[in-house]
């Protein structure tokens, strides 16, 4: 097994995972609108040449800072359970540190990302432009915004978050 950043003949695999993972084509759209733009990176888990689990990285904003958001993160149905969103976790956030990126925000079960550093946005002064009910009917609550501190710097975030414009952000 091993976990590494996503090679362009992983890209097919990547999005299959993500769309088994979820059920939906929406998280693979999202993918391929994010995967290629400038601040974006993967990774991906793969398993005897198999690729098992994707998270998908993209630039996102605090004010005029950049920072990266996460997600989505999808482990193939069959091979959920087994610690690989775990993997892609961690792998996501050495790997923001590697290329010096301040803070990973998402949106993410409280129940399940503080163990990897992730405090909720509040804690900054920073809110969530999705709070609320969404168009579909699914509630964001305001402690689903989280974000990873990578840097010092980041401690003095503060302003608007800004999500990339393919997650559906209007101003």
């Amino acid at each position: 097994m091993t976990i590494r950043l996503e090679h362009p003949d992983d890209r097919a695999a990547a999005l299959e995972v993500e769309r088994l993972a979820f059920g939906s084509d929406v998280e693979p759209a999202l993918i391929e609108a994010v995967r290629d733009e400038e601040g974006s990176f993967a990774l991906v888990v793969v398993d005897r040449g198999v690729v098992v689990g994707h998270v998908q990285l993209a630039r996102a904003w605090v004010g005029e800072i950049p920072v990266v958001s996460l997600g989505p993160i999808g482990v193939h149905p069959n091979r959920q359970g087994e610690g690989f969103g775990r993997l892609l976790v961690e792998g996501a956030l050495a790997e923001g540190r590697a290329r010096r990126e301040i803070a990973v925000i998402l949106l993410g079960s409280p129940a399940l990302y503080p163990r990897f550093g992730f405090e909720p946005g509040a804690v900054y002064g920073l809110r969530n432009p999705f709070t609320g009910v969404q168009e579909d009917g699914f509630v964001v609550a305001e402690e689903d915004f989280m974000v990873a501190v990578l840097d010092d710097r980041a401690r003095s975030l503060a302003g608007e978050v800004r999500w990339h414009p393919a997650f559906g952000q209007t101003e």
